[in-house]
């Protein structure tokens, strides 16, 4: 089956297509990886026009590169990984999620370690970040995907993602339905504006089960996660810390929706319905819509 080529397609009322965006200035932050607990310092800088999010290991001899593409994802728990050669770059999903919902299409993001700091958790802080460099228009038109027909991919314990066309834009709804009172049934839609992600997706923080942060941690993975950084669950609610959202968990996951859907390359209408889904399936269904027939 033919890749989907992303085009320069008019707006729907008529009007051209919205140039891509950069930013106007380089903006640093410093944080703790949420999987390995070491310290990292990551620059964002400018990108060129058509470049997407490019990862610049500077820690490394020759600063290798690794382009944001679906391509490049390797598996790891919990979290999404790319890979260029001998180069990682892991838990790029948030930084990620910030740029696609921000609509910043071009970045270079140095890092000086294999993972990106977890910051506070959610994906505000790099908001902020892009925010205080400041978005600029390129002489480029922005590319972008547009579904034809519906695709939908299905994993384990019911776990569903479905595509279907939308001609306004993208649109993301996510269900999850954890066994565990203090979560329960979660649902939660909305449609992708820079406003509405900074407001009700951005400050949306990572969370899990107090018995998964014991595994992980068994496993040696979370070791930078704390009950700030973390929303961790029992029965009664969240241990240590205070909710942002009666639906912070759901809203979490369409945070890491977006973020994976940025390794598409491109913007897409569509309209997502994610139920219980994960990195994996997120992953699976960007390469699904990559190899549907292009428009």
């Amino acid at each position: 089956m033919p890749s989907a080529t992303p085009t320069n397609r008019p707006s729907p009322n008529g009007a051209s297509p919205r140039r891509q965006r950069t930013i106007a200035r380089a903006v640093a932050c410093e944080g703790t990886g949420l999987h390995t607990g070491a310290t990292v310092r990551v620059r964002i800088k400018p990108g060129p026009p058509g470049t997407g999010v490019v990862f610049v290991r500077t820690d490394l001899p020759g600063a290798p590169r690794i382009e944001a593409s679906v391509a490049n994802r390797i598996a790891q728990p919990r979290r999404t990984a790319i890979a260029c050669g001998d180069a990682e770059v892991h838990t790029v999903e948030h930084l990620l999620s910030a740029a696609h919902g921000l609509g910043v299409d071009n970045l270079e993001v140095e890092l000086d370690a294999f993972e990106a700091p977890g910051l506070d958790g959610s994906a505000i802080r790099y908001v902020e970040l892009l925010g205080e460099a400041g978005l600029v228009e390129q002489d480029a038109p922005r590319r972008e995907i547009v579904l034809r027909e519906t695709i939908t991919v299905e994993g384990r314990n019911g776990a569903t993602l479905t595509a279907s066309p939308n001609e306004s834009g993208l649109r993301v709804s996510y269900s999850l339905d954890y066994p565990v009172k203090s979560l329960g049934k979660q649902t939660v839609s909305l449609d992708v504006t820079s406003e509405r992600y900074a407001a009700e997706v951005a400050p949306a923080r990572t969370f899990c089960l107090k018995a998964e942060a014991d595994l992980l941690r068994m496993l040696g993975l979370g070791l930078g996660a704390t009950f700030q950084n973390t929303l961790v669950f029992d029965e009664d609610g969240v241990i240590e810390n205070t909710l942002r959202f009666p639906d912070e968990a759901a809203r979490h996951k369409l945070l890491d929706l977006v973020g994976d859907l940025a390794l598409l390359g491109a913007s897409v209408r569509a309209n997502v319905v994610a139920v219980k889904s994960g990195h994996d399936l997120n992953l699976e269904l960007v390469r699904k819509i990559l190899a549907a027939p292009p428009e």
